[in-house]
């Protein structure tokens, strides 16, 4: 693997994502129907929204999270007897022999996009507060059991609620609590079930989904139920009609998942 190729792959900003978590137009999909698209219109329900703080802070975050990739899929993996390889052998060769580059890079990328960030009026408060998004997960990289489930809730509500709040440099309990809403739940829930790490919730097994395979059906009858929790939100406590958008796309996508199985895509 050339020189060149090398570096677009480990330093070049959201492409080793895509190229490890989100392939094809599937995973695409995916990406912007669970993420991109309830991050970006639940940032349009505040106030001092700015679209060129939401990219900045959609590629801040992403920097801490290509990182926490990066290191499970090159160095974790050389700990476990069983690993999910997402990387070629040449890709793997690669990153060790560039591997101290690609660290160096990928510390300057983050100190610009911080500094942008915080010339443009983002507090720095915020901006630790998400780098901490690493630690995280290398913690989260170093255990493989129920808990981890737990942490990868963290890290979820870490990547989906920073481009939100960096975007109108805001704080908001409520916010928060709708991203979570949005998809985190729903993928705990799920995970939950099927058991990963090694736990499986009887709790959530017997009262809410009672098999992963049910996980579609489960996914359009809690997103039928979120949707009109928000129309009443919106009808009765003035919550912001726009709340409702991501939801509905969740829905619909949701709906077209159950019904194409081309487009079914567990992350």
């Amino acid at each position: 693997m050339s020189f060149f190729k090398s570096l677009i792959l480990f330093t070049l900003p959201m492409y080793y994502s895509f190229h490890t978590r989100y392939k094809g137009i599937t995973g695409i999909f995916a990406w912007l129907t669970k993420y991109l698209i309830p991050c970006f219109f639940i940032a349009l329900c505040c106030e001092d929204f700015s679209l060129l703080l939401f990219v900045l802070g959609l590629f801040y975050v992403y920097e801490f999270y290509e990182m926490g990739y990066i290191q499970n899929d090159c160095e974790t993996i050389k700990k476990e007897l069983h690993p999910t390889m997402r990387l070629s052998p040449a890709e793997l060769i690669a990153y060790e022999k560039w591997k101290y580059l690609i660290i160096i890079i990928r510390i300057a990328e983050t100190a610009i996009l911080a500094s942008c960030l915080y010339m443009l009026g983002v507090r720095w408060q915020l901006l630790v507060f998400y780098a901490f998004t690493y630690v995280i997960f290398v913690f989260y990289n170093t255990i493989r059991n129920g808990f981890c489930l737990v942490v990868h809730v963290v890290l979820m509500m870490m990547r989906y609620t920073a481009p939100v709040y960096l975007s109108a440099n805001v704080e908001s309990f409520w916010i928060a609590v709708l991203l979570f809403l949005t998809y985190p739940l729903t993928l705990y829930v799920e995970r939950a079930v099927k058991g990963k790490f090694g736990y499986r919730s009887k709790l959530l097994t017997k009262f809410v989904l009672s098999s992963y395979e049910g996980r579609y059906v489960f996914r359009i009858k809690y997103y039928c139920a979120l949707t009109f929790l928000l129309i009443a939100a919106v009808c009765s406590a003035g919550a912001p009609f726009m709340s409702l958008v991501p939801v509905l796309v969740l829905l619909a996508s949701s709906v077209m998942t159950y019904k194409n199985e081309k487009l079914q895509y567990n992350k």
